[in-house]
């Protein structure tokens, strides 16, 4: 009986850290999410191609969030369901489509960049120091809350490196923004812009090859 003790209380401590990582997730996802709609009027707004890569950077946090919380969710229903295996072609068949749109991101940035290294355009440094100022802040926090979570579960820990790699984008665009505030460096937007680009490029060549791995 004590045994039977045991064991309720450990599955009522799982399903509590579940329950629980379910809703950092959440947050997680709606901070980021909102906060790439920011970068992306703020790009556009101030005419920088970093802080357009960032929010790409984000849309790929954002994606992966929402995938690990369907994950959380269907893996609390399929315990009781036929379909084990369905829900869980569906979640790799969504990754699949994340990891291409990743490829197609990041390629757009480098053709858009290089474009602007032979033509670079007029940027408003301060909107873009302020937005990427304000991205970093939100990445420290959502990082922060993730890392509350529990890191042993490997949903929870690659949205976390999610997170902090898209902590470095904000750190580049802010070096972007001050490179052309200080000395007029405008290059170094579509030169961070390419950088981005190449850690989306390699998450999402990452999540196409686990994925492709899975399906077949």
């Amino acid at each position: 009986d004590h045994d039977h003790d045991h064991d309720h209380d450990h599955d009522h401590n799982h399903s509590h850290s579940h329950t629980h990582n379910q809703r950092l997730i959440f947050i997680a996802f709606l901070m980021i999410a909102s906060y790439m709609l920011v970068e992306v009027v703020g790009g556009y707004v101030t005419g920088s191609l970093a802080l357009l890569s960032d929010a790409g950077h984000m849309f790929s946090d954002a994606v992966s969030l929402a995938m690990t919380l369907f994950a959380f969710v269907m893996g609390k229903k399929a315990a009781n369901s036929s379909k084990t295996f369905g829900y869980r072609r569906l979640e790799i068949l969504i990754a699949l489509i994340n990891g291409v749109t990743l490829l197609m991101i990041s390629a757009v940035i480098i053709y858009e960049a290089i474009l602007r290294l032979q033509q670079p355009p007029q940027i408003a440094t301060t909107g873009m120091l302020v937005i990427s100022t304000i991205g970093l802040v939100v990445n420290l926090i959502v990082a922060k809350l993730l890392h509350g979570g529990d890191t042993d579960n490997l949903n929870m820990k690659s949205a976390y490196l999610h997170v902090l790699s898209d902590l470095l984008g904000s750190v580049a665009a802010i070096v972007a923004a001050l490179a052309i505030m200080l000395f007029g460096w405008v290059w170094t937007d579509a030169l961070v812009s390419v950088l981005v680009a190449l850690l989306i490029f390699r998450s999402g060549c990452g999540v196409v090859k686990h994925a492709s791995h899975i399906l077949m």
